[in-house]
């Protein structure tokens, strides 16, 4: 009993320095975001117009659902990950990422041939709505040229899975940051030379493809284990990779497919590509400003899951008080910079085209990101105490609230009392339901 002391109390160490790590170095990726964000984004707006750049936004929303569906596999690899690392069993490591590796193969396989499919039978402005005919010969290049890298991001994406499952999320700062430096050069750079939306999607998307082939083979050559070989191949571990997936992608596929390209591709419908434009920088802003929470959440549920794995429970429950005490504390901090200094903001970064943004749809949107902030804090502790079953029942009668209740705001009012309604809707079901499924599943972990 003595000794065990001493080994869990560096265990504790360890989980802890992984997480204080990842948070400075989140601080370079979200450095290089900043830098994208700030300066190439609006160089872009500005070069290509709004009603280009809603063009480019359409196709961002629409082709995002790629990555979203590799997102199930990767969080029951992760977990999977750390289960092993705590039994010490590098075997059990090695079967997890070679069967994730040629299952999600396959499956990028597959959404490619499928999606290329109907953008060669389906007409355009049938799927983006009549404010997009005559634009085919902008929109379809752009489509081609984002498909072609999202397929590749499918498959790389699983490194930064494996990294979490390693508590190495520092090494997907790093890279990521790098990718977010390249695509800023290179769009600030190039879209004067090359004014198309296909160079764009190439630049922003492109950037992230060599950043995570950079992040693939440092991680290949650090840890043999988790290369992947056919050999180590386990039906019966991609079963349980895709099953559990398919809860995970329940909850959080199903989610960004009804927030973000949903109602992205419903604003589109009813109001053009202006109004896309607007909702894709909002988008962009959830992103950007998410990302700082997930400089703590990324790192913290992995840790929890080895922390339980090893029934260190209080460790679990003391990272589970400080990232919800963070996350809401930048939530509220957010919405009210949003309220206070917003319509002064677009007005400066994004030029005369925004300028007209009314305050009280920041105070909607603001709304919608303190609830969507809460709900992935909550999403996070979940998957950390491996409750991920439970969570899909919940989530999917939350999105088909959310999809309703989006569909009749947007229709009577517009983008600000739909994001506002969201917000209310998350609030009250996942807001006050999850918290306690997390506290019952950290108070039963032994």
């Amino acid at each position: 009993m003595e000794s065990a002391l001493p080994d869990n109390n560096a265990r504790s160490a360890r989980r802890d320095r992984s997480i204080r790590l990842a948070v400075v170095t989140s601080f370079l990726s979200k450095a290089g975001t900043l830098l994208f964000q700030l300066i190439a984004l609006p160089v872009a707006m500005r070069v290509l117009g709004r009603e280009d750049f809603g063009v480019y936004a359409t196709v961002s929303i629409a082709l995002s659902i790629v990555i979203l569906l590799e997102i199930g596999v990767g969080p029951a690899l992760a977990h999977g990950i750390s289960s092993a690392k705590a039994q010490e069993s590098e075997d059990r490591v090695g079967s997890l990422t070679s069967s994730a590796f040629f299952l999600v193969l396959g499956m990028a396989l597959l959404v490619g041939v499928v999606l290329s499919g109907m953008l060669l039978v389906t007409p355009l402005p049938w799927l983006f709505g009549d404010g997009f005919a005559g634009k085919e010969a902008i929109l379809r290049p752009a489509l081609w040229t984002g498909l072609a890298l999202l397929v590749m991001l499918f498959v790389l994406n699983l490194t930064d899975r494996i990294r979490e499952g390693l508590l190495q999320v520092s090494a997907n700062n790093t890279w990521g940051a790098l990718g977010n430096v390249i695509a800023a050069v290179v769009v600030a750079a190039g879209i004067g030379f090359v004014p198309q939306v296909w160079f764009l999607v190439l630049a922003v998307y492109g950037s992230l493809v060599i950043a995570k082939v950079c992040n693939t083979v440092a991680l290949w050559r650090a840890h043999p284990e988790v290369r992947p070989a056919w050999t180590r191949f386990r039906p019966t571990v991609a079963r349980h990779l895709l099953t559990d997936g398919v809860a995970f992608s329940a909850c959080t596929l199903v989610t960004g497919i009804v927030e973000f390209n949903l109602c992205g591709l419903l604003v589109g419908r009813q109001d053009g590509p202006a109004a896309t434009a607007l909702y894709q920088v909002f988008i962009s802003i959830t992103v950007m400003q998410l990302g700082v929470v997930m400089m703590l959440s990324t790192p913290t549920w992995p840790a929890v899951a080895e922390a339980l794995a090893r029934g260190d429970v209080p460790w679990a429950k003391k990272a589970a008080r400080k990232l919800y005490l963070f996350g809401s504390a930048f939530g509220v901090c957010a919405f009210t910079g949003l309220v206070l200094l917003g319509p002064w903001v677009f007005s400066i970064w994004l030029g005369k085209d925004f300028s007209d943004v009314p305050r009280s749809m920041f105070a909607c949107y603001g709304l919608y990101f303190i609830a969507h902030v809460w709900r992935h804090l909550n999403h996070a502790l979940m998957f950390g105490t491996g409750q991920v079953g439970t969570l899909a029942r919940v989530q999917l009668i939350e999105s088909a609230v959310v999809a309703a209740v989006a569909v009749v705001a947007l229709k009577w009012g517009g983008i600000g009392p739909m994001l506002a309604a969201m917000g209310v809707t998350i609030l009250a079901i996942t807001g006050i339901v999850l918290p306690r499924i997390v506290a019952r599943g950290l108070a039963e972990a032994r």
